[in-house]
């Protein structure tokens, strides 16, 4: 890496210029950005060969499956006035179970690729994943069952949803069906500010959700945003306060995210809270948390011990270090794949059709419905997961020494050193774990540290522009790919849909 790339001035110049900046949580959830995800030719049969391989030379890999669902009920704002997520307005039932007959033959098409696969993880998000009628869920979960015949014991088996569209029947369905863990897309409790969505839920649907569940033996958890337009510490607190009071022993908590057409962004914008308010809202609600007996897994994720259903569900699971296979099933639906043993080039990321038409069409012609995807080099694989370590707030020397062979604080010195002086990070032989408010800035932190990387991906979009912008346009009159965009990723846990 040259010395004028992450050297201490430029480093510490870095950090003066973006901690003002509004934190946002997708960069976290993978590297890079899906912007660069340019590769339009994803080879899944060699990924398959590459999964068979694995296994053969280590044995049953565990395996985290994510199924989305494309539709949301109607708002207005449209869209809960800010979520970036790719959905569909929700066109009723029949569209939905059309929809899944889809997802199950997805699903079929890399039963061969899973064999000898242990599901260690699977989350049905969305989009809205409670839309659907209670005897679905038990066709999920067969599906499931065809795809990954053994399923570990400690498995976290979560449904994501909104409250208004929880019924004991479905609750009970879900159960029944073998998930294990709800997840609400709460966002605010306070119903005035609440209802600056758009969504229609009430305190009541809240807590009705939360006694069937604990009444069915369903483990909880419920997603709060701060960052609210017209959202202040005090009425943030009191959303905390109330849930800690209705015992919910798992609670994410993480900034809002503005950006693109949203109405939001565009109409609301001057009542969001300050940056700095933010951090404020950050730190209050954080310590609040922690003085409550809550323990804080991830940037945003924080559980208190003694939840008799709980599992280990952590937001960017990981059930082995060095090896990541989270399968995604569905429109817009992510897959990561990939283990540092693999030769260079083998390791992917890529997202399925975010157009619902296209994704249907692919499987249709006996496709895999893959939009595009990325081509990570080893080094590019050590960033995804070093990403994937910074949600956590605790990057293991020891793990990536073992992984990768290298000293991952060595490599990127300049960035814990300033880190520790402005007391965000601890570093020890062992390990080197964000304190304070760097987990606050932990996608600051990430972007920094992949800034060499992204300068030569930048590089290689402005001059694949070029080279596209000298073609002939297609005598067919079909129009050339456009460049993936910035959407965030549906991933499990953090704002990913409901």
């Amino acid at each position: 890496m040259p010395a004028t790339v992450l050297s201490p001035d430029f480093v510490n110049s870095y950090l003066d210029s973006h901690l003002g900046e509004r934190q946002v949580n997708k960069i976290q959830h993978g590297f890079p950005s899906p912007r660069y995800w340019n590769e339009l030719s994803v080879p899944l049969e060699e990924i398959g060969d590459d999964r068979r391989h694995l296994r053969a030379a280590v044995g049953k890999s565990p395996v985290f499956l994510y199924v989305g669902v494309p539709y949301c009920i109607k708002t207005d704002p449209g869209k809960c006035g800010y979520c970036l997520f790719p959905v569909e307005e929700f066109q009723g039932n029949a569209a939905l179970e059309n929809y899944y007959g889809y997802v199950e033959r997805e699903a079929e098409m890399y039963r061969e690729q899973m064999e000898g696969s242990v599901l260690a993880g699977a989350y049905f998000g969305g989009g809205t994943s409670n839309l659907y009628r209670a005897p679905v869920y038990h066709r999920l979960m067969d599906m499931v069952r065809r795809l990954f015949p053994e399923i570990s014991e400690q498995a976290d088996l979560t449904l994501e949803g909104i409250p208004q569209l929880f019924t004991r029947e479905k609750m009970e369905a879900v159960r029944d069906s073998g998930m294990n863990r709800i997840s609400m897309g709460v966002q605010q409790i306070n119903e005035r500010l609440n209802s600056l969505s758009g969504r229609k839920q009430t305190t009541k649907h809240v807590v009705q959700s939360l006694e069937w569940a604990r009444e069915l033996g369903l483990s909880a958890n419920v997603d709060l945003i701060f960052g609210w337009p017209q959202q202040t510490v005090d009425n943030m607190l009191e959303d905390l306060e109330t849930l800690v009071s209705w015992d919910v022993h798992d609670i994410t908590h993480y900034e809002l995210n503005v950006g693109g057409p949203t109405d939001f962004a565009l109409n609301r914008y001057h009542e969001l809270p300050s940056t700095l308010a933010n951090l404020e809202m950050y730190r209050a609600g954080r310590d609040f948390l922690l003085d409550r007996g809550y323990q804080q897994l991830s940037t945003y994720n924080f559980r208190r011990p003694g939840d008799p259903a709980a599992r280990d569900f952590r937001e960017g699971y990981l059930p082995r270090f060095e090896h990541m296979d989270t399968l995604g099933l569905g429109y817009a639906a992510i897959t990561f794949f990939g283990n540092p043993a693999l030769p260079s080039g083998r390791s992917w990321s890529f997202i399925n059709h975010r157009s619902l038409s296209q994704y249907k069409a692919a499987i249709d012609h006996g496709r895999f419905p893959v939009e595009r995807g990325f081509r990570h080099t080893p080094d590019d694989w050590l960033m995804m997961l070093l990403f994937r370590s910074l949600i956590s707030t605790e990057v293991d020397r020891t793990q990536y020494r073992a992984a990768f062979g290298v000293n991952v604080y060595e490599k990127f010195a300049t960035v814990w050193d300033a880190l520790a002086e402005r007391g965000y990070a601890e570093i020890t032989p062992e390990r080197i774990r964000l304190v304070g408010d760097g987990a606050f800035y932990a996608p600051m932190i990430s972007a920094l540290i992949a800034e060499e990387r992204y300068r030569e991906l930048r590089e290689e979009v402005a001059r694949r522009k070029k080279e596209e912008s000298r073609r002939p346009a297609p005598a067919t009159g079909v129009p050339l790919p456009m460049p993936a965009t910035g959407v965030p990723l549906p991933m499990p846990g953090v704002g990913s849909g409901g």
